[in-house]
């Protein structure tokens, strides 16, 4: 019962920017693509709180049904309730609980790909200023891990690039940034970089 619980949130999380977003025009799918992969990111680390166990949101390129490649994420999340640890509920801020999680033989579960918008990809992933990379191929992802206390392995950006768009590069380019203090993000119009270290002060400004 748990895990149809867990799953049916996923799913909502998912479903927080509508997918069909032809109507909008270039630009509204661009921002569109962007928002709702914010709200992917808010979704993750909700879960992480919620389950006291790791959650990982995953970019990556994949097939859909007609064999067309997309570019798009998905959840990884535990099928072990919170209150599964012997000894009761346990508290979602403690690192030994972590510990404890990571002993227990568990089985990982993932929801669906959720893609980007037609003539929208994921041009490249940043934990580090200057340096980046692009999505793994052959099945791999790469993943941006929350833990159970809320918090994520470390400051990301990631690049989004409208193909549609026929503007100068710097408007059909914005960098999505997950704050490696608070966990939170934010998007910016740009191909911007993590500076050398990201301060809390950086959102909610």
């Amino acid at each position: 019962m748990e895990l149809m619980v867990v799953v049916l949130i996923m799913g909502t999380i998912l479903l927080l920017v509508p997918a069909n977003m032809e109507g909008l025009g270039a630009r509204g799918k661009f921002t569109g693509t962007a928002n709702s992969l914010v709200a992917a990111v808010t979704g993750c680390r909700e879960r992480a709180i919620l389950d006291s166990y790791e959650v990982a949101l995953q970019l990556g390129t994949f097939r859909d049904e007609d064999g067309d490649w997309h570019d798009g994420w998905r959840f990884r999340f535990t099928n072990i309730p919170a209150k599964s640890v012997q000894g009761g509920e346990r508290d979602a801020g403690s690192r030994q609980d972590q510990v404890e999680a990571r002993n227990i033989e568990r089985e990982w579960i993932y929801t669906t790909w959720h893609p980007c918008q037609d003539g929208i990809k994921i041009a490249g992933v940043s934990e580090r200023k200057g340096i980046w990379q692009k999505l793994p191929q052959g099945g791999k992802a790469y993943e941006i891990r929350f833990y159970a206390d809320g918090t994520v392995q470390g400051g990301v950006a990631i690049r989004l690039e409208s193909l549609d768009l026929d503007v100068e590069r710097e408007f059909k380019v914005l960098t999505l940034f997950i704050n490696g203090l608070t966990s939170e993000a934010s998007w910016r119009e740009g191909e911007l970089e993590l500076p050398e270290a990201l301060p809390s002060s950086t959102f909610g400004n």
